[in-house]
């Protein structure tokens, strides 16, 4: 299950007020040449993050008991860490699904279900950092990729159009890159859900469609810009270059 090529050198942030969680985490990790850096709360780590000789981590494990659990902390997170987009993983959530998109829609990048089963905790941590690095595999290899109008960049988790820079989550931004990477095609949402959030269409759930919503509306997948997302019952969703008359009639 370990994958010491992943882990080597690799800095994570772990944020709770539980000795057993921070030593799980350091148990597992720690072997493959990792660095657990245990933060009591989202202050001591933000604390860290503002202090310019600090440096970055490349995941942020954070405790679901603690103030993760609620939305405000998880996306303060986030923005301290904007430049640099380093993967929340929500560790020890309680109330089952149903919380888990709470926290997916909250920010957090990865979700790791109580009680916490060590495997599941490194895969998540391992799926996180690749899609961080950029080689996920379900895509192109490049960092770019450029259909029609909209320029995408998988460093930054940004989609310019035009003169237009356009700011996207990491997992908004991985559902628009498996879009536009395959434009003309249906991707089911199966498909999706697994290169996505490696998890099945039916877990997933309505985060999926309120990412597909938020796409809709952030990157005018209208036909405004040339380009139109539809969805087709029990097919998925495709992007279209759209024609001329589409584009009128959408406007």
């Amino acid at each position: 299950m370990h994958s010491p090529s992943l882990c080597r050198n690799v800095r994570l942030a772990v944020v709770t007020g539980s000795a057993s969680l921070f030593g799980l985490v350091d148990a597992c990790f720690g072997e493959d040449g990792a660095t657990c850096v245990h933060f009591a709360d989202s202050a001591a780590l933000a604390r860290a993050a503002a202090a310019s000789n600090q440096p970055t981590f490349s995941a942020i494990l954070m405790d679901a008991q603690s103030d993760a659990a609620s939305s405000p902390p998880a996306l303060a997170q986030r923005r301290a860490h904007e430049r640099s987009r380093v993967p929340l993983i929500a560790v020890g959530i309680r109330g089952g699904l149903d919380a888990a998109e709470q926290l997916l829609d909250a920010g957090a990048d990865e979700v790791v279900l109580s009680p916490v089963d060590s495997r599941e905790l490194v895969l998540r941590v391992h799926l996180a950092l690749r899609r961080t690095r950029g080689d996920e595999g379900f895509a192109h290899a490049e960092d770019r990729l450029v259909v029609g109008a909209y320029g995408l960049n998988r460093r930054t988790c940004t989609v310019h159009i035009g003169m237009q820079t356009i700011d996207l989550t990491p997992r908004e931004f991985a559902v628009a890159w498996i879009l536009f990477s395959r434009c003309g095609e249906y991707v089911s949402r199966r498909q999706m859900a697994g290169a996505v959030w490696s998890s099945s269409d039916d877990i997933v759930g309505r985060t999926l469609e309120q990412h597909i919503y938020k796409l809709r509306k952030k990157l005018a997948l209208n036909g405004t810009h040339g380009v139109q997302l539809r969805a087709v019952y029990a097919r998925g969703y495709r992007l279209d270059m759209a024609d001329a008359a589409t584009s009128a009639e959408v406007a």
